[in-house]
């Protein structure tokens, strides 16, 4: 036991219809590991898993729920490696046998690492959500890389050295675990480092019912998460503008439309028109109607101007930025993206920010705690 390089730990609520494959490809790999399995209030399918593949693997099975976070503090307490990885239920590896020695060579020199993260598209739903995903994923690329500190992580898939992960006392009953864990290493001056050069597939909804109910519960997590840490990460905005700022549009392009259309003055056109009608309004009645149709089109060309520009600039950068990370990118889907799917997150997050800090909502159905 003593002897492995790295230790996985895979949570599961009930069962998962990818936990098999998942199991197939980490037994396979090329390096000395442990595998840990730890299912609250396991069916009949899960208990079966355990039996296959019992021998290759360690499962906890704990037939009352005790949550994501303690069940993932209990099995790392019982890991021998240096490095623990994190794998949710539910994503996919590469057909790569040493996906797991790469991990253990990118923390040669990193105290916790982002493994990059890659949306499946089976669907409409999907497409926008890989998008999505590339923007979290640049973000995280953006703050890491100048920084080598970063105050989040998807926490599908990642890794911590042990001794960093005892330091900080493991995980904590919170919805967004990941989040909280995140932003403690980044708070305790540890190295953080995003990479690339290994990634995971992640599944996602592809129907809104299943997408609403888990963004309602992601927008809760994330504004609990930023009222408990939102004066040291206001002190690290302030103190780095130049970063926080950038990966937070990538997160939410809807924000560069809304302040874009804010901030930009009235166009130069738009107010001689409006002052040679206001002249005629005021000696000519008829001129009235054709006043308020131009100051009307007018501020309607204007704010579909603004749009398409900052759209066509920011589609530049997010084309460039995915390149570099490996991303595909088409203009097509990115501007559903960009016109309807980001402002739907955007207006879920301020519902979430709303029901929390004003209405004091700080409760939410979920396994994880």
């Amino acid at each position: 036991m003593g002897n492995k390089q790295i230790s996985v730990l895979i949570p599961v609520y009930r069962e998962s219809n990818l936990l098999q494959k998942l199991l197939q490809k980490l037994i396979s790999q090329k390096i000395e590991k442990e595998i840990f399995v730890i299912i609250d209030e396991p069916t009949k399918k899960s208990i079966e898993l355990s039996k296959k593949f019992g021998k290759k693997a360690k499962f906890i099975l704990n037939k009352k729920r005790i949550g994501k976070a303690e069940a993932l503090n209990k099995a790392a307490k019982l890991s021998s490696a240096k490095i623990l990885l994190f794998l949710d239920d539910d994503i996919e590896l590469p057909d790569d046998q040493n996906f797991l020695k790469k991990i253990t060579e990118e923390m040669k020199d990193a105290d916790f690492l982002d493994i990059k993260k890659e949306v499946i598209r089976n669907s409409f739903l999907s497409k926008m959500t890989y998008y999505e995903y590339v923007g979290i994923n640049i973000g995280s690329w953006l703050v890491s890389n100048f920084l080598k500190k970063c105050p989040s992580v998807n926490g599908s898939a990642f890794a911590i050295r042990k001794d960093v992960f005892n330091s900080i006392k493991g995980f904590r009953k919170v919805i967004c675990e990941d989040l909280d864990i995140a932003i403690r290493c980044f708070l305790g001056n540890f190295k953080h480092k995003y990479t690339k050069k290994i990634k995971v597939y992640n599944h996602v909804h592809s129907n809104w019912k299943n997408w609403v109910i888990q963004r309602k519960r992601w927008a809760t997590g994330i504004s609990l998460w930023l009222k408990e840490w939102y004066k040291p990460l206001l002190k690290k905005s302030i103190k780095h503008p130049q970063i926080f700022i950038p990966s937070l549009f990538f997160i939410f392009p809807s924000l560069i439309l809304f302040l874009t259309t804010l901030l930009i003055p009235d166009l130069l056109i738009y107010k001689i028109f409006s002052l040679f009608f206001l002249f005629l309004a005021i000696k000519f009645n008829f001129a009235f109607p054709l006043l308020l149709f131009t100051i009307l089109s007018i501020n309607l060309f204007k704010s579909l101007f603004v749009s398409f520009i900052s759209f066509l600039s920011f589609s530049v950068l997010f084309f460039s930025l995915s390149k570099k990370l490996d991303f595909k990118f088409k203009l097509h889907e990115f501007f559903v993206y960009y016109f309807f799917y980001s402002l739907l997150t955007l207006l879920t997050m301020v519902a979430g920010l709303i029901n929390v800090f004003i209405f004091k909502r700080e409760s939410v159905s979920d396994w994880k705690i």
